[in-house]
């Protein structure tokens, strides 16, 4: 190590080591001991500054505690920082993302995640279009009222959960006026407000959504009716949901008319197809025209 590279090191190590004793020391007392060779006080405040901010890009968490205006005062908070120095910016991010949403408060604080300057530090590390999914997050956790545009309707929910699945990101919540739990595409969410910390109110328990996407309260809830064979009924009802109303066809007992309630349409269509001939969809019509206009999509593309 060269000369020039000995006395920054030495200036960062003096000030770790001074700051490591857990006191707060305003700026000036660390310069008593830390050598910047500038006659000049506010110089020296400013090379101290540039210091503590490369200590900070290393994992040391350092923290300004003097109030806006006056003179720094620093202090360390002991933490591992290993984990810090072992990810890229936007990888720290990610994971700090999946860290508050599942509630891991120790794995927070170890990356630096905690405290107000959060909120700060996921606008600036996430990517463009982030916006929401940040929104969403500080709902969740500080449980406020919820405010979007989905599907071209203003919703207005109770957070429960943001979950990270293979598709995306996911808010499980309570649509105010109804009572059952939803699940959210967060990329579909335009226009997302937050009202005040705490004006929703904590679920009674983490709701967390099924793993089966069909099972998913994406879309207002529909009965569709399909006819299937009696013999096929397990596989149907293992794809498409199990049916809340079962009657056997008049003309041919072996047929059977299934209602099976309907939350993901998406989800719904996709399993209809891999049945094939095995099912066939009666109603209602809404849903049918749904149906026939995936599937002139489809032909007409080819």
């Amino acid at each position: 190590m060269t000369r020039d590279q000995l006395g920054p090191m030495e200036r960062l190590t003096q000030i770790l080591s001074l700051l490591s004793t857990g006191r707060t020391l305003a700026a000036d007392q660390i310069l008593q001991v830390v050598a910047y060779g500038s006659d000049s006080v506010e110089d020296r405040r400013d090379q101290l500054r540039r210091d503590v901010r490369h200590l900070e890009s290393l994992g040391w968490e350092i923290t300004n505690v003097a109030e806006p205006g006056e003179p720094a005062r620093y202090r360390l908070t002991a933490v591992d920082n290993r984990l810090r120095v072992e990810f890229t910016p936007q990888q720290r991010y990610e994971l700090l993302r999946a860290a508050h949403a599942a509630g891991l408060t120790q794995l927070v604080d170890d990356l630096g995640g905690g405290g107000a300057a959060a909120d700060t530090e996921f606008e600036a590390a996430g990517r463009p279009g982030d916006a929401a999914l940040a929104g969403v997050q500080r709902a969740v956790a500080r449980h406020c009222v919820l405010r979007f545009t989905y599907k071209g309707r203003p919703r207005v929910v109770h957070p429960h959960a943001l979950h990270a699945r293979p598709g995306g990101w996911y808010l499980t919540a309570a649509e105010v006026g109804q009572t059952a739990a939803k699940t959210f595409a967060v990329a579909r969410m335009s226009d997302v407000a937050l009202d005040p910390a705490g004006s929703a109110p904590p679920p009674a328990q983490a709701s967390r959504p099924q793993l089966d996407p069909v099972t998913w309260h994406v879309d207002p809830p529909v009965d569709v009716v399909v006819l299937a064979r009696a013999e096929h009924r397990p596989q149907v009802e293992s794809l498409l949901g199990r049916a809340s109303h079962v009657s056997p066809c008049p003309d041919d007992p072996a047929l059977l008319t299934l209602t099976i309630p309907v939350t993901h349409r998406a989800a719904f269509r996709r399993r209809l197809y891999e049945l094939g001939t095995r099912v066939r969809l009666l109603g209602p019509p809404e849903v049918r025209d749904e149906v026939r206009a995936a599937l002139r999509a489809v032909v007409e593309s080819v």
